[in-house]
């Protein structure tokens, strides 16, 4: 009892509190991320509370009052990437208090403060690390929990999901010698081709020829089902609107909330798996999208240790902390391989670059394929020229949400991704035609547009021969497999009305006003 009591005096609150930021960072992300990439953060913070504690223990000599200036340095450190976000959503008039000049200052204040006070008080400290750990253990533990219980739910609803698919397959008409390899593509915010020229002054007419000269169908009225990436994919592979496919999980007796689980574990896939598909997918960053249970999956080696590669969340959480001070001044940028982009989105342009150069290849895989790729391009962070050279300019990608910094440069950032991209997937596309023994299907698609102007236009095209008297201009997602599956595999599903929802599932959009789409 005495041991349990000295062990629950013991300063022990640095640590637990620095384990918060990084576990309340991803339980407010959780379909986001890949929870993996709470790791390093975690390490990190771990160690940034085991130097500062050290290093201040030389200077007080006494358990509490360093372990007290540790957890409000941690506070500072922490909380300085939000203050200054914060500070530049509510300026004063016309003055700002988000320069890092003001910050520095007030920060150091505050830390030279505290540091003041635990000089002054320090003997009288030995009572508060008791309360100290509770308060910060009740704190971690609540971010902790919702990921628990998100990891608990979800896997839970993919295992009765898995079970259940090969229950919903239908009987294929297709046989093992001529199905063909299927590709689904899609390219992050490919907004439709007269919305390009019409809000960026950019013409894709060249890649759009490019493709129709290939053999592709291109849908040049066609819009997104849905507004956002997770309701436009869920409901174009699992081929109805989402109000429906929650309906599926309803009848396993599942959460019909958890309906994005069926992204991953969609009925297209089960259906092609059902039929001897093999199913290839590629490592994203994003765990929603991360089919890591793929029968093949093409990823990138994690190395822990390469500080130069950083996931999605990783910058993020980064970008939070004090580190952004150095990261806006350039201090850290010299440890790049290519400047400024390599250290802040390493890891995005490399896992982009895997999936472009791994998708030429899976012709040569054995038996039928069914490949979904979602390309983050042209997504934000803008971190590709035009001609594929990695930008090096910050203002590319340093505004909100790795944006760029004002309307200029996020322009000529989405019109650099547009032609690099568009550059990338005709070559692609004649290279997956020429090494195919079977012609293959090949479906590229915008998920959503850019902005809310082009939100619901989007890139649409299609290599299926096939289904050629079957694909229309108006064509939305969630009828793109239905049209395939009835032509290559001898399936009877009905179309559905081409409805898009900007906000997903209120009010419909306003019909098409773009010039030839009116009755589309």
């Amino acid at each position: 009892m005495q041991k349990l009591r000295s062990l629950a005096n013991t300063p022990m609150y640095p640590w637990i509190f620095a384990a918060y930021p990084a576990l309340q960072l991803a339980a407010a992300n959780l379909i986001q991320i890949d929870l993996q990439d709470i790791v390093r953060p975690l390490v990190f913070s771990w160690i940034m509370a085991t130097i500062g504690y050290m290093g201040l223990y030389l200077v007080f000599r006494h358990p509490e009052p360093t372990a007290l200036v540790v957890l409000f340095g941690l506070i500072f450190f922490f909380t300085y990437g939000h203050v200054y976000y914060l500070l530049r959503d509510y300026p004063v008039g016309e003055f700002t208090f988000a320069r890092h000049r003001y910050l520095m200052v007030a920060y150091a204040l505050g830390l030279a403060t505290t540091i003041w006070i635990a000089r002054k008080i320090g003997p009288r400290l030995s009572n508060t690390s008791l309360w100290l750990n509770a308060l910060t253990l009740a704190l971690a533990f609540i971010p902790f929990v919702r990921i628990a219980d998100h990891l608990i739910e979800t896997n839970e609803t993919a295992r009765e999901v898995s079970k259940s698919s090969r229950e919903l397959v239908e009987d294929a008409a297709a046989t093992d010698d001529n199905l063909p390899d299927i590709y689904y593509i899609i390219l992050d915010t490919y907004t439709r081709g007269d919305a390009l020229e019409r809000d960026y002054g950019y013409d894709n007419s060249w890649f759009l020829d490019g493709l129709s000269n290939l053999g592709f169908y291109v849908a040049t009225c066609s819009r997104s089902n849905y507004g956002e990436t997770l309701t436009s994919l869920t409901s174009a592979l699992n081929l109805d609107y989402i109000p429906q496919v929650g309906r599926r999980l309803a009848e396993l007796g599942l959460d019909a909330n958890n309906v994005f689980v069926l992204l991953k574990q969609s009925l297209v896939r089960s259906q092609l798996e059902a039929l001897g598909y093999r199913t290839v997918a590629f490592q994203t960053g994003f765990d929603w999208s991360d089919m890591q249970d793929a029968d093949i999956y093409l990823s990138l080696a994690r190395k822990p240790l390469d500080l130069q590669r950083m996931s999605a969340f990783e910058a993020l959480f980064i970008e939070n902390t004090a580190i952004k001070l150095l990261l806006d001044t350039q201090y850290l940028l010299k440890i790049a391989d290519f400047g400024a982009a390599g250290f802040r989105h390493r890891g995005h342009v490399e896992l982009q670059l895997n999936i472009l150069e791994e998708l030429p290849r899976i012709p040569s895989i054995e038996g039928p394929t069914f490949t979904f790729a979602h390309v983050l391009i042209p997504h934000t962070p803008f971190v590709f020229e035009a001609n594929g050279e990695i930008v090096t300019d910050p203002r590319y990608y340093s505004g909100e949400r790795a944006g760029p910094i004002n309307r200029e440069y996020l322009i000529r950032g989405y019109r650099n991704e547009v032609a690099f991209v568009s550059q990338q997937m005709l070559e692609i596309a004649e290279i997956l035609l020429r090494q195919s023994d079977v012609p293959p299907v090949i479906i590229i698609q915008g998920d959503t547009g850019l902005e809310r102007d082009n939100k619901m236009q989007i890139l649409n095209v299609y290599y299926a021969p096939l289904a050629a008297a079957e694909l229309y201009p108006a064509i939305t997602p969630v009828n793109s497999f239905r049209i395939i599956f009835n032509a290559y595999l001898g399936m009877d599903f009905d179309l559905l009305p081409d409805i898009s929802y900007p906000k997903g599932d209120g009010e419909p959009s306003a019909p098409e006003t773009a010039p030839n789409c009116e009755s589309g």
